[in-house]
């Protein structure tokens, strides 16, 4: 009778320990759907808000500022690469 009873507590731990990892697996895999979830609403949002924008642009007359300031920015950008690398010689 031992012998059972010792084999019932082996198998009750083994169980236990199975229900333990399903639970743990159960939360990681509602995580991950929450996280997911999360992400497609952020997505949603940058669309909106990239419609938007487009349709500010669009129905503007004069893009000329929008493509004066990205050259002045890419302007910029390149004065800043040259002081880095005059920079690195020094």
């Amino acid at each position: 009778m031992a012998l059972f009873d010792d084999f019932t507590k082996k198998a009750a731990k083994v169980t236990e320990g199975a229900i333990d990892k399903t639970q743990e697996l159960a939360g990681s895999a509602k995580l991950k759907l929450k996280i997911k979830n999360l992400e497609t609403d952020r997505e949603e949002v940058y669309c909106k808000l990239g419609q938007y924008y487009y349709e500010l642009i669009k129905n503007q007359d004069n893009l000329d500022v929008v493509q004066e300031n990205c050259q002045k920015i890419i302007d910029l950008t390149n004065q800043i690469e040259e002081l880095k690398q005059q920079l690195d010689e020094i």
